[in-house]
């Protein structure tokens, strides 16, 4: 690809219904995912657009590109009739801090006001209302085996471990490793 036309980030979401109440927000990522496929087959029609994910190159990253991403997903989505646009953010710095419950995390600002998390931050300054925890937005299950190889380390016994990227803990029991990864939902104007 020429250096004029080189990707520069990406992301993906899906559609939903929501009626705009805390209570009726997905549990979070993997529970989004569903919902989506559920209220297709059922024929019930979206409101709302769930930004899943959204990645930005290394080397792109500080320059703008994020919000100029955000804003423009949160656009078309509006544009294509979804006027609702919401996201379970995976909080960057919460990797630091995995050992600390997410609706903790989550209060935290800085002394301007604005959150201590530099993505949820991101969000907030493009207009994003911060709603609620998902203190279970994704869970993934592995053997003991499975999780060493991803995450390099050695788990001679069961236990609680923290893990590289993670935002919340390890439990390996019965050879079985579990990781639940808590989010934040957030709803864009």
């Amino acid at each position: 690809m020429s250096p004029e036309r080189r990707l520069l980030a990406g992301c993906w979401g899906v559609p939903l219904a929501w009626d705009a109440s805390i209570a009726d927000l997905p549990g979070g990522y993997s529970d989004a995912v569903a919902r989506c496929v559920t209220s297709y087959e059922q024929g019930i029609e979206p409101n709302t657009f769930v930004l899943m994910a959204a990645a930005v190159r290394a080397d792109q990253q500080g320059q703008g590109t994020a919000a100029a991403l955000i804003t423009a997903v949160r656009d078309r989505a509006v544009a294509a009739g979804l006027p609702q646009v919401i996201a379970p953010l995976r909080p960057t710095l919460k990797t630091r801090y995995p050992l600390t419950d997410i609706a903790t995390y989550l209060t935290w600002t800085r002394s301007d006001g604005l959150p201590l998390d530099p993505w949820l931050r991101t969000h907030v300054r493009l207009g994003a209302t911060v709603l609620a925890p998902a203190p279970a937005s994704q869970t993934i299950t592995g053997s003991v085996d499975e999780w060493e190889k991803w995450t390099g380390m050695v788990f001679p016994s069961p236990g609680t471990y923290t893990i590289p990227a993670g935002l919340s803990t390890l439990t390996i029991a019965d050879g079985v490793g579990t990781y639940t990864e808590p989010n934040i939902w957030v709803r864009h104007a």
